[in-house]
């Protein structure tokens, strides 16, 4: 198989960040939950305070207040890093619990105005703040009102009746506040969205701009530039990376006589066709590259001698001996392999191709279908029959 490691550095990295929005949306609905807890802890413990300045009942004063007051303290130190379930559970202690205890303190009292504001004014715009949803939003207003409601009817409702309208005009803004809110977080999500879509088309483009500059259009192999990179990064490390590889260049043979008497589209299935040859010989991890033309290079990592590489070269020739075939017409074909391994004087992927280059014009100057390996300055005759 041919590699598959990019050649260069053009590759976008998209981040997940819907999730990382949502994410970041929920950090925030805790920590405002946090602080509601702390901020409803503390009005407790001012009702303690309140009660005990007008002399109430030991069991109205500390016996209510501080056990509400150590509920809110729990939550505000949890919510942060609560599960769902918790934060569940401490909406409904928002909602339920400060009217109760007001509503209890309404019946010992008859303040009835002044014990509206702390839950039923006050609580409302708490709950606002903490973003609690719509549905639950709405029923904690109704749940209100109609202990509000309660309240008033047992005392003087004349005296009360303009403390329950202001609770229904609160909480008519309140509900189109939150409203407005949720509106605005829907646009925000779906220009969120957009962005994202923006950023998959974007990197999509460049992957297949990434294609066109590393890959070769006609073969589907690699191109110049990927070689060039490749063979970069194994001369960043010579004696580790480079050591073991060899370059094959290939030039096919008869190859203009195919154009000029078969036509180009028999030299275009030609070419098609080696590659596809030269993909089924190579290892993963190897790299095979058409440079231009007629002229192949296959990128061998991990021959560690010159008996291993004649046995790549061998087969590369046997491939190419084999005949093909166009519109029932075999194809004239054969090749000059020049062989490069990595020596030390070889500092550029220039130099490297250079060497591979000048042995395949020895291959061929020598009576082509034949490699020279240009270390070794040695040639291996491979007659073919040609038709």
């Amino acid at each position: 198989m041919q590699s598959s490691e990019p050649a260069t550095e053009l590759s976008v990295s998209l981040l997940p960040e819907l999730g990382l929005q949502r994410h970041s949306e929920l950090q925030d609905r805790r920590r405002q939950q946090s602080h509601l807890a702390l901020v409803l802890g503390s009005l407790s413990l001012l009702g303690c305070a309140l009660l005990a300045l007008v002399a109430a009942p030991a069991w109205l004063s500390f016996g209510l207040p501080l056990p509400l007051a150590a509920v809110f303290v729990f939550f505000a130190h949890r919510l942060r890093h609560a599960s769902p379930a918790l934060a569940v559970l401490f909406n409904y202690c928002a909602t339920l619990l400060p009217p109760v205890l007001v509503g209890v303190w309404a019946l010992n009292f008859s303040s009835v105005p002044s014990v509206l504001v702390l839950p039923f004014l006050l609580q409302p715009v708490l709950l606002l703040l903490a973003c609690l949803p719509l549905r639950a939003y709405v029923l904690a207003i109704l749940y209100n009102f109609a202990l509000a409601s309660l309240v008033v009817l047992t005392a003087d409702v004349l005296a009360s009746v303009g403390a329950l309208l202001v609770l229904l005009l609160i909480s008519a803004l309140g509900v189109y506040k939150l409203l407005r809110a949720l509106h605005s977080q829907r646009r925000l999500r779906a220009m969120r969205q957009r962005v994202a879509e923006n950023t998959e088309k974007m990197a999509e483009r460049n992957q297949k701009m990434r294609k066109l500059a590393l890959e070769d259009p006609l073969t589907g192999l690699a191109n110049r530039l990927c070689l060039i990179n490749q063979l970069r990064r194994l001369l960043k490390n010579p004696h580790t990376e480079a050591i073991h590889s060899v370059v094959f260049l290939i030039d096919l043979d008869f190859f203009k006589t195919v154009n000029d008497e078969y036509g180009h589209a028999a030299g275009d299935a030609l070419l098609i066709e080696i590659a596809q040859r030269f993909k089924a010989l190579v290892r993963r991890g190897d790299l095979v590259c058409r440079l231009g033309g007629d002229e192949f290079v296959i990128l061998v990592r991990g021959l560690t001698g010159p008996e291993q590489i004649r046995v790549v070269a061998d087969k590369i020739l046997a491939r190419l001996a084999e005949p093909v075939w166009y519109q029932e017409q075999r194809l004239p074909l054969g090749g000059s392999v020049g062989i490069a391994p990595w020596l030390p004087e070889l500092r550029s992927p220039a130099s490297w191709l250079q060497a591979a280059d000048d042995a395949m014009y020895q291959a061929k100057s020598g009576g082509r279908n034949r490699y020279v390996i240009a270390d070794l300055v040695q040639a291996k005759n491979t007659p073919q029959e040609q038709q």
